[in-house]
């Protein structure tokens, strides 16, 4: 398929900056935007929005436990290196 394509003179510099840095064709550069554009607004399931807001954040992890952790934590940590 052929692209006829306008671009201004900044967006022109980019292309050609963009293809001497990473040495790739203006076709493989096209190519690579629309994957990522199509990647990133692909439709996500409610999981993979969730994963992705975690990462985003630095989320680190959790667990299932009872709604008093925050009282009783002690009662769950190991002690035993400290003996």
């Amino acid at each position: 398929m052929q692209i006829t394509a306008e671009l201004d003179s900044q967006h022109l510099d980019k292309l050609h900056t963009l293809e001497k840095t990473l040495k790739k064709t203006t076709s493989e550069l096209i190519a690579f935007a629309i994957d990522e554009v199509f990647t990133k607004n692909a439709v996500n399931t409610e999981g993979q929005n969730a994963y992705q807001l975690m990462q985003q954040s630095g989320f680190i992890g959790s667990l299932e436990d009872d709604g008093n952790l925050s009282e009783n934590y002690k009662n769950y940590l190991d002690w035993s290196h400290k003996a």
